[in-house]
């Protein structure tokens, strides 16, 4: 870019300035407040107010005024907006004190408004008593509790032609024989005893009846709509048309599908073809809706930046759906303010689970593999094909060789190339050592169970793990697990 001096178009996507900008042949600068402002296609730009008008003023209502009596607002101006007070008159039940306070017209007998703090309506009675009588007798009006007991100590039954008492049952049991009025078969309807197959008349209940219907008659006739083809065995019945047509209204058309002529209504007589045609084509946009006016026919857009909007939810019917951003080179979609914490995602890399030993824990170890802690058991799930398995701990092997796995604690087997050498010292250090481990050709959506396991070349060898609420305690072991996903070469 060159000097004030000597000025040279460029083309930019951004331009850094710690000075300031001059506009114009006269090398403008503008005054303090003053914003660039277009003034149209191939004109340059110049100074100019930061005010804007707003496009629709706004009118004030019913009960409400502007401090300047202006008509309306259109933000030139300052302005206050006062509301006046309203006027409340009471109606049935309800009066008003003063035109402000509102208050119940109680008749204090059934309803008054001493009810909890001293200020509520409260229900004292019904204005009608409910009487009862019986084996107690009295009057209910919902003024006091009251517990209503219905007794009945008559225990004596007796059956009939229908019903008859089994007593010697405790309680005694009731039983239907029969109904009271019997059910006759009548023309076209036969009863059949269902368990021996005899012939019946009537059926009472008191014994099991299938009934079955026959009809032999099998004469119709055709109406207007329907005709009878006695032709065919059986006969055919034959819809001709529908009782009541369709009219072709505003902007429908009806033709003829076998010779195109034009017709005003459909009952089914004949194929019809069914046009709608719109003259209507004036729609509105909405949210993130907009609709172009200049093309033909109008063109309905949707926002390039959609905005406003509180959720976007996918189909959940099992078909693949995606989320996809822009692959313009140096140009990929910025995600911002994104709560990625809900355990339902799934990110390539991230921590599977962690395990941390932060009490106090001195575990040793013999020349045989031994479990760390069955606190560090851990079941993930594989989210690709590749796994890292990370411990941190302080260890000493005391001229030993440390050595580690990883162990399926479900089927009692070592994780295939888990069982590695990590580390030898050669005095009494105690280092802080940090042990990984690869699990490769894993099956995404598997779960997987493991737990570290240690020993030394010899005995002993040990790690120091965890505080014992002292002052310069151990460090905590630290074991992570981490997915690796799919773009891993091993080696």
């Amino acid at each position: 870019m060159a000097s004030i001096n000597g000025l040279t178009q460029i083309s930019a996507t951004s331009i850094q300035n710690a000075g300031q900008i001059y506009l114009g042949n006269n090398l403008d600068s503008g005054t303090p407040g003053q914003v660039i402002i277009s003034n149209g296609p191939q004109q340059a730009v110049s100074w100019g107010s930061n005010s804007a008008t707003l496009p629709g003023a706004l009118t004030a209502g019913t009960n409400l005024s502007l401090a300047s009596g202006n008509a309306s607002f259109d933000g030139t101006v300052a302005d206050t907006l006062n509301a006046t007070a309203l006027t409340i008159t009471g109606g049935k039940g309800i009066s008003v004190v003063a035109g402000t306070e509102i208050l119940t017209d109680n008749d204090n007998t059934t309803i008054n408004n001493s009810g909890g703090t001293g200020n509520q309506n409260q229900v004292l009675k019904v204005p009608n008593a409910l009487t009862f009588t019986g084996t107690a007798t009295g009057t209910y009006d919902g003024s006091s509790a009251l517990s209503i007991n219905l007794t009945d100590t008559d225990t004596t039954y007796q059956g009939s032609s229908t019903i008859n008492i089994n007593t010697a049952t405790n309680p005694d049991t009731i039983n239907c024989l029969k109904v009271p009025n019997v059910m006759t078969a009548s023309t076209n309807i036969i009863f059949t005893n269902t368990d021996d197959g005899a012939a019946e008349t009537v059926y009472d209940g008191s014994q099991p009846i299938t009934i079955r219907a026959t009809d032999t008659d099998t004469t119709y006739q055709g109406s207007s709509t329907i005709s009878i083809d006695t032709s065919t065995n059986p006969d055919t019945i034959n819809c001709l048309k529908v009782p009541n047509v369709i009219t072709a209204g505003t902007n429908i058309s009806m033709v003829n599908t076998d010779d195109g002529a034009s017709v005003s209504n459909y009952d089914g007589s004949e194929p019809v073809t069914i046009t709608a045609a719109s003259s209507g084509t004036t729609y509105a946009g909405g949210t993130n809706i907009s609709i172009d006016t200049s093309t033909n026919p109008d063109e309905i857009n949707l926002d390039t930046s959609i905005t406003g909007q509180t959720g976007i939810t996918f189909l959940n019917n099992g078909a693949s759906t995606n989320l996809t951003g822009s692959n313009y080179p140096n140009k990929p979609t910025t995600a911002t303010y994104l709560d990625l914490s809900s355990s339902t995602n799934i990110i390539s890399g991230g921590v599977l689970a962690t395990k941390v030993q932060r009490t106090s824990l001195f575990k040793s170890f013999t020349s045989a593999y031994g479990e760390y802690s069955t606190n560090f058991r851990t079941s993930f799930v594989a989210k690709s094909t590749n796994v890292m398995i990370e411990f941190k701990g302080i260890v000493r092997a005391d001229n030993k060789v440390f050595y580690g796995g990883l162990y399926d604690y479900n089927s009692l087997a070592f994780q295939a190339d888990t069982r590695n050498r990590f580390n030898y010292n050669d005095e009494t250090d105690q280092d802080m050592t940090t042990m990984t481990w690869w699990m490769r050709n894993l099956t995404a959506g598997t779960t997987y169970y493991i737990s570290p396991y240690f020993r030394g070349s010899s005995s002993t060898v040990y790690i120091y793990a965890g505080h014992n609420g002292g002052t310069d305690g151990f460090a905590p072991a630290i074991m992570r697990i981490y997915d690796g996903g799919n773009n891993v070469d091993i080696y």
